[in-house]
């Protein structure tokens, strides 16, 4: 069983490959026959509640929220909801896609599906009126003002939930890849391989690589270049090392390689990142 300070690292690296995509939203009230009994959506969806009373069901679980509560409804799992009374509920709505790899981040972690906010945090309600603001607009970046939005509404919805774990069924591969993480933390500074990483696992390279691909977004050799470019970045800001002192340090010798990877993957060379950031490479 993993730690906790190696279930966070974790649940901090499945969320740093987290990608998002609204696909519809709104604020209204709905009507008395507002209805739907043991569907399964393939989208998930935000309701944050202002003003009515309702019913909704997740799995086994029914909850009445109550205005200030902002619930969760996730992809793939059987719900309901229906209006019980002459004064239905007003709320923001949003239907969204949150995948890490080809996972859905709720199949992946488990959590509550509500939370209150507080009155006096008016933050939920001005992330939707931004998202609905965006949409009506429709210029050529409103997609990414709406997702980026949405984002934070998550970052929201996840901070105040506790509390949050790995869902059982991924549970032993998210062991295995803590593991893999951890080696190469250690171990970045020189040159591993992929069947290395594999021999870990007891898996076949190939099969290695869909499934940390699946769980991470990426490759094996893209995240150990990206820790390593994360590692350079630092002793650029923090060091007065040499290019080639760097490049020894963090497993890429070869510093027109690394100049190369480096810009490629922060759109600067190494001197321009040092310069910005105030110093001058040696």
């Amino acid at each position: 069983m993993m730690n906790e300070r190696s279930r966070k690292r974790l649940l901090q690296m499945y969320l740093s490959n987290l990608q998002v995509n609204v696909t519809a939203l709104g604020f209204n009230p709905v009507w008395s026959d507002w209805r739907d009994i043991d569907y399964t959506p393939d989208y998930n969806k935000f309701y944050f509640i202002t003003d009515g009373e309702g019913w909704l069901k997740i799995g086994d679980l029914e909850l009445y929220p109550k205005p200030g509560q902002l619930a969760l409804m996730p992809e793939g799992v059987r719900q309901s909801y229906s209006a019980i009374n002459d004064k239905p509920y007003t709320k923001y709505w949003c239907h969204f896609t949150a995948k890490i790899g080809t996972i859905n981040l709720f199949d992946l972690i488990r959590l509550p599906w509500m939370i209150d906010v507080q009155e006096k945090d008016g933050l939920p309600a001005d992330l939707f009126k931004e998202m609905l603001r965006f949409h009506q607009a429709d210029t050529l970046s409103s997609s990414l003002h709406m997702n980026a939005c949405l984002l934070r509404l998550i970052g929201y919805f996840l901070d105040r939930s506790v509390p949050i774990d790995i869902q059982h069924a991924h549970a032993e591969t998210s062991d295995l890849l803590r593991a893999v993480l951890t080696y190469i933390d250690d171990h970045f500074q020189r040159n591993i391989t992929v069947q290395e990483l594999a021999d870990l696992t007891h898996m076949h390279p190939n099969s290695f690589i869909r499934l940390f691909k699946k769980h991470l977004g990426t490759t094996p050799i893209q995240y150990i270049n990206r820790k390593r470019i994360d590692s350079v970045k630092r002793l650029l800001t923090s060091t007065d090392l040499t290019l080639s002192e760097i490049g020894e340090r963090t497993g890429i010798p070869d510093t027109s390689y690394l100049s190369k990877l480096f810009k490629s993957t922060t759109g600067l060379s190494p001197t321009h990142f040092k310069m910005l950031a105030g110093r001058k490479l040696v």
